[in-house]
């Protein structure tokens, strides 16, 4: 009896062992799984917390981006009005010095403003370039692909260059090697700030010798045919003018070929960094890279291309721009062969330029037969709507001399009311010349204004605004044309006189 209970009490341990001994492995698994669960909730909440704060970031990211864009344009029409004064004022000074000045200080006062001219267009080359720096970076910058004259851009910087090559008594030459097309699709206005970037920092650091600009095609035996339609800015009324048409890809390569001072190896290392000093050769001559090559070698990566250098230090470099390009259907037939032809003469202080860029030396104004003004807007009623008063001052004069009558409105509602008064008398101004970015109506609400309520005169855009877009955002609002300020004196008769044409 006594050992049966023994026996019974030894089953009832061995099986309750068991079961403790699950209970605890039950208990562990628990433990386990409940760790586990409070980590994931843990990683969970991070990670949620993370996401939050990454919406949270990149709002503030595209914030940013606005306020440096809205910087961006601000500054852009804070910096140009005052540049405006400077070039515009400059320019009429001298041409009232030309005919008025006596001759013993016409030479002096001439070169003084020579100076102030110079400085204000370097001062002007420098902010273009930082406003392309950051509109770059700020993905702002749009490149584009219309029918370009690859010869006329580069006759167009050697002409502008002219100056500095005569001053130097450098030679200047310009050839093309291989089936140059005469039209490729293209951002004209990006090469040829590309192209006289290069050429100027060629005149800058050549002191004798030559600079030779050699254009040539590449990699036309490979080229693939494809379709194109080419972005335009022409209006909407014209896109059924614009078809697609065939053309061929190719390599284009031009070469700014200079005598200069050169460049070692480490020094072609660092040129295209922004605001660095390359330490020349030559003794107390540094190449300072500024902003421009740098701006340079970002506006050739978006073109599609690239640019190389080849530099020998006291031998002169050689800047190569390679552009992959697009040619329309037949250009090839029509190239520059006919250039190579061109013979080259002396020009005065014996610098050689190249017969066909048409560059001749300006005669001195003293030179210049003392005949009366030109005068191309005889009679021409024009509004001037521009909030700032120097500006109504430059405008107003520039065109008072070229012979119009100028009427002037300090915002666009009294610009608005001045034509509809005019209109109410059966009177029309010939043109309005009308700023952007003004008070109590600006000139986008005044145009659409105007032209909503069937005045169909040509309106002109006078403004500081530079960026990519705003030419087009101009002409949407009802303007026929547009001029970004500073204001090229030249220009600004040109362009309204084809408007009285």
């Amino acid at each position: 009896m006594f050992s049966k209970s023994i026996g019974l009490f030894g089953v009832i341990s061995f099986h309750g062992g068991i079961t403790i001994a699950a209970i605890v492995l039950l208990l562990i698994a628990l433990i386990v799984a409940l760790s586990v669960c409070v980590r994931l909730f843990v990683l969970l909440r991070v990670a949620t917390v993370d996401c939050e704060n990454l919406i949270v970031a990149n709002k503030d990211i595209e914030a940013m981006v606005k306020a440096k864009s809205e910087f961006l344009v601000d500054m852009s029409h804070e910096i140009r009005t005052p540049m405006n004064a400077l070039t515009s004022f400059t320019e009429i000074l001298t041409q009232r010095i030309s005919q008025n000045c006596p001759v013993e200080l016409k030479d002096e006062t001439e070169g003084i403003l020579d100076i102030i001219k110079k400085s204000s267009q370097d001062l002007l080359s420098i902010v273009n370039s930082v406003l392309d720096y950051i509109k770059i970076d700020a993905n702002l910058l749009k490149i584009e692909s219309v029918p370009t004259s690859i010869k006329q851009i580069i006759h167009d910087v050697c002409h502008v260059e002219k100056p500095n090559v005569i001053a130097k008594h450098l030679d200047l030459s310009i050839k093309y090697n291989g089936d140059v097309p005469a039209i490729i699709l293209g951002d004209p206005v990006r090469i040829r700030q590309v192209l006289s970037n290069l050429v100027n920092n060629a005149v800058k650091f050549t002191d004798k010798g030559t600079i030779t600009i050699l254009c040539e095609a590449l990699g036309v035996e490979d080229s693939i045919t494809t379709t194109i339609k080419p972005a335009s800015n022409a209006k909407e009324t014209d896109d059924k003018n614009r078809g697609s048409f065939s053309a061929s890809s190719m390599q284009l390569k031009i070469s700014i070929i200079d005598t200069g001072v050169g460049l070692s190896p480490a020094q072609v290392q660092r040129i295209f960094q922004p605001f660095k000093y390359t330490d020349s050769a030559v003794p107390q001559r540094s190449h300072k890279t500024g902003l421009g090559l740098s701006v340079a070698m970002r506006l050739a990566t978006l073109m599609d291309g690239t640019i190389d250098i080849e530099s020998t230090p006291g031998h002169g470099s050689t800047f190569s721009l390679l552009l992959n390009v697009y040619v329309p259907e037949g250009s090839y037939s029509n190239t520059v062969l006919a250039e190579r032809e061109n013979k080259i003469e002396t020009g005065q202080h014996g610098s050689q330029l190249l017969s066909g860029l048409d560059i001749r030396i300006p005669k001195k104004k003293s030179e210049e037969s003392p005949s009366g003004k030109s005068r191309p807007l005889q009679n021409a009623r024009i509004l001037i709507v521009e909030d700032m008063v120097v500006n109504q001052a430059i405008i107003s004069t520039l065109l008072r001399d070229a012979g119009a009558q100028v009427a002037i409105a300090d915002n666009g509602a009294m610009g608005v009311q001045k034509v509809m008064q005019d209109m109410d008398n059966g009177l029309l101004f010939d043109v309005v010349l009308m700023d952007m970015q003004m008070p109590v109506m600006d000139g986008y609400e005044a145009t659409a204004f105007l032209r909503k309520h069937g005045y169909q005169r040509p309106i002109v855009a006078v403004t500081a605004h530079a960026l990519s877009g705003d030419r087009e955002k101009t002409l949407g609002a009802g303007c026929d044309d547009y001029i970004a300020k500073p204001i090229d004196n030249k220009t600004l008769i040109e362009v309204v006189s084809k408007y009285l044409d």
